[in-house]
């Protein structure tokens, strides 16, 4: 027999015992009441709407595989089922959540505007109008107070509140609404931290804010006072009484955007809810419907028809929406190539926007400008924030940036901040109108400008009036006013201003008798001012308003 030497260098084989695999139920129990306290505790405190449509919602479901996961390896490692059925459960799980963001990718893909320009492009329906559908400005109707003042002139009666001012704050909302035949802005109160909601949540929220945005005026409105009860179901409540999570609950499959806080006729509050749509997931977002929200009581009522609201709710289609509609029916019409490449007939809204009230309902103004962005707009767009109907303007000039530095260059002396301005009808015509704000943010003055020659500015203190400012700039508008109608007068100059406004040339005059006048350079005047100075005696042929508008000038002689 043959001997094997590498025997030799072998260890023995040892004989070990190996215990019977006992299950652990435990870990998975715990798991499993990890799982389930996680899932009702995110869906109790995110709430996401039960709609494959909203984004929130693919999440949650994403996060719900994940467990599935852990699960899975939880049963498998503590319970030691088949390696073959854990394996078959992931594939089963990763298969179908592959599927799901598979299916969600390619279609919210092929459901953007780059495959359905014109599709995107009709979301809003825009009719054409000429400028008369705007009636001759109300100035008992216009919204001169911008959200920046409504927001001092609210914190300011707030802070006359020494006994709220401890418990809450006010809200940023400032809703532009229409109420009792003029417009205002209304805003609520919110509970200041966690700790006033417990103090107060008994009795709720006791008052909101309004401010008239015609005259400033400012009033906290108390609840009580109409015969109210509090505002329990606000968006600074907690737990059931929170507003987006009593909405969700009541509403679980609909998608809820901000609500907006308006009060009707009676000042009774609302929250106007409107509730959204998308093509896929997150894509073309369109309104479904709106709710409407009783913080008091909690009751609330859907129409899915929001023409059927009441005609007292003002704000349906957010602002934002409607710039983003209006945006794609001016660049997408001609197709997405287009709208990128080429840009025949594209056009956008201008850099801002502002609010007119149009037969006690409130419409969202906005300029039209080329896509290039130029410093003229095409006209104007105006939108029912209720209705949803559109009607775009042509008419040729400035844009509101221009409008606003004309303004600002005619008090140049002064330093004042032009706020975004308004569009108004005066005489027929398309005009700006705007507050001008010191370093302070206080209204020190009006200005109008003409939207389709900015060069046509007048201002006013605010202790004159808007009136006022209405009949110096109408007065102001040489091209309204015949030649015979210009009064002759000689003055000796005492002051001489030169201001220069977008590359235009305007002069200031004042005389010995304190009256001021305004002088726009042009090629028929250039050589005649060149030659004046302070202390000479000129004839001055003008337009008599509060600075006086001169037409042409002539040195007398020595």
């Amino acid at each position: 027999m043959k001997f094997d030497f590498n025997t030799l260098n072998r260890a023995p084989r040892r004989r070990t015992y190996q215990r019977p695999f006992t299950p652990r139920i435990k870990p998975v129990i715990i798991t499993v009441v990890l799982m389930v306290l996680f899932i009702a505790g995110s869906l109790y405190l995110f709430h996401p709407p039960f709609n494959w449509h909203s984004p929130g919602f693919i999440y949650y479901l994403i996060i719900i595989f994940g467990f599935g996961f852990i699960l899975s390896y939880t049963l498998y490692y503590n319970v030691q089922i088949k390696e073959t059925t854990y394996k078959k459960v992931n594939k089963i799980l990763g298969i179908a959540l592959g599927v799901i963001i598979a299916f969600i990718g390619v279609y919210t893909l092929i459901s953007t505007s780059i495959f359905n320009a014109k599709e995107y492009a009709s979301r809003i329906s825009v009719e054409s109008s000429d400028f008369s559908i705007i009636e001759e400005v109300d100035f008992s109707k216009t919204p001169i107070i911008d959200r920046d003042s409504t927001e001092v002139l609210g914190d300011r009666v707030m802070g006359e509140m020494p006994e709220l001012v401890s418990q809450f704050e006010v809200s940023d909302e400032y809703t532009q609404i229409s109420y009792r035949d003029s417009v205002y802005r209304v805003t609520p109160l919110e509970y200041a931290d966690i700790f006033k909601y417990f103090a107060n949540r008994g009795e709720g929220i006791p008052a909101y804010i309004i401010v008239n945005s015609t005259t400033g005026e400012a009033e906290l409105v108390r609840l009580e006072d109409l015969g109210l009860e509090g505002m329990r179901y606000v968006p600074s409540a907690m737990f059931n009484e929170n507003l987006m999570r009593k909405l969700q609950m009541s509403y679980p499959t609909k998608i809820f955007g901000s609500p907006s806080f308006e009060i009707d006729e009676d000042g009774r509050p609302w929250y106007i809810c409107t509730t959204y749509t998308y093509k896929a997931m997150g894509t073309k977002l369109m309104v479904e419907g709106v709710v409407l929200f009783d913080p008091i009581t909690g009751d609330s009522t859907y129409y899915d028809d929001v023409l059927e609201a009441p005609t007292w709710v003002d704000r349906i289609y957010p602002e934002s929406l409607i710039v983003e509609e209006f945006d794609d029916y001016g660049s997408l019409r001609g197709g997405f190539i287009n709208s990128i490449f080429g840009q025949k007939d594209v056009f956008v809204t201008s850099e801002g926007y502002n609010y007119l009230e149009k037969d006690g309902d409130i419409w969202i103004y906005s300029g039209i400008t080329s896509a290039n962005s130029d410093a003229a707009n095409l006209g104007f767009v105006l939108v029912n924030l209720r209705t949803h109907e559109a009607r775009m303007i042509t008419s040729a000039g400035a844009n509101e940036v221009s409008a606003m530095s004309s303004a600002e260059g005619n008090v140049k002396n002064y330093g004042y901040h032009a706020t975004f301005p308004l569009l108004v009808n005066v005489s027929d015509k398309p005009v700006y109108l705007m507050s001008l704000k010191d370093d302070a943010g206080l209204i020190k003055m009006y200005a109008m400008v003409d939207a389709t020659d900015y060069q046509k500015v007048s201002t006013v203190s605010i202790d004159e009036g808007l009136e006022t400012l209405k009949e110096t700039f109408v007065s102001q508008s040489l091209d309204d006013i015949n030649i015979d109608q210009l009064l002759e007068k000689t003055i000796t100059i005492k002051t001489m201003r030169f201001i220069n406004v977008e590359g235009n040339t305007i002069v200031y005059l004042s005389d010995e008798e304190g009256h001021n006048y305004k002088l726009e350079v042009n090629e028929d005047n250039v050589d005649a001012i060149g030659f004046v100075e302070a202390g000479d005696e000129v004839t001055i042929y003008y337009a008599e308003a509060s600075i006086n508008l001169i037409k042409d000038l002539k040195k007398a002689p020595k």
